[in-house]
């Protein structure tokens, strides 16, 4: 595998873990090529996991959080190594609340994207031109917004108290996979199963 980098994305049945399933996974190149990959009785194409499972290619999400969680319940696969453009616009752009990857498209690239067709109906054996267009574009410019919001954070200066933005976004990363352990094992008691007081006071 040649990539360093591939954007991906998942559209589910629902957001509850265990009971619902990844219908449809994209993936894109920094070429812009995109695959759209229809899952069907939860059988896995060996390629796609071959992919996910690559230690020299990074999977850049948008709230990675829940599609890594998807892809452990529904598929069986353990992403790695992976990380989250929402992560990274949370602790950069901290001059807005807006995080999300249609936020996201409008500053870095400068497109505005529809989400009109993301609650639809994904388990259905024929997708529509709609959703086929909707789902390409949720991955097709990802990698650049990972790469803009990452020379965001080299160029950020250091915080008072000696850390740089970078090592911080290191962290954060890094915590991802224990805190999608921590949610497919039940430990997620708060906002539906996708957050955890297990840290709190």
């Amino acid at each position: 595998l040649k990539e360093a980098e591939v954007a991906v994305d998942t559209e589910l049945h629902g957001l509850k873990l265990f009971r619902d399933e990844i219908c449809l996974v994209q993936i894109c190149d920094d070429k812009n090529n995109v695959s759209l990959i229809k899952i069907k009785n939860n059988k896995i194409p060996k390629n796609l996991k071959t992919l996910m499972t690559a230690p020299n290619v990074i999977k850049v999400f948008h709230f990675a959080l829940t599609d890594v969680a998807f892809f452990k319940t529904s598929l069986n696969i353990n992403v790695n190594p992976f990380c989250c453009t929402k992560v990274m616009s949370k602790l950069v752009r901290t001059y807005t609340q807006n995080h999300g990857l249609k936020d996201l498209f409008f500053e870095l690239i400068g497109l505005e994207i529809s989400k009109e067709q993301q609650q639809t109906n994904w388990s259905q054996l024929n997708l529509t031109d709609k959703q086929l267009k909707y789902a390409a574009m949720d991955v097709l410019e990802l990698i650049k917004i990972y790469r803009g919001l990452k020379t965001m954070i080299d160029n950020r200066p250091k915080l008072s108290s000696g850390a740089t933005m970078k090592e911080l976004n290191a962290k954060a990363q890094g915590m991802l996979p224990g805190m999608v352990d921590l949610l497919v094992n039940g430990y997620g008691d708060k906002n539906g199963g996708w957050e955890t007081s297990l840290f709190s006071h």
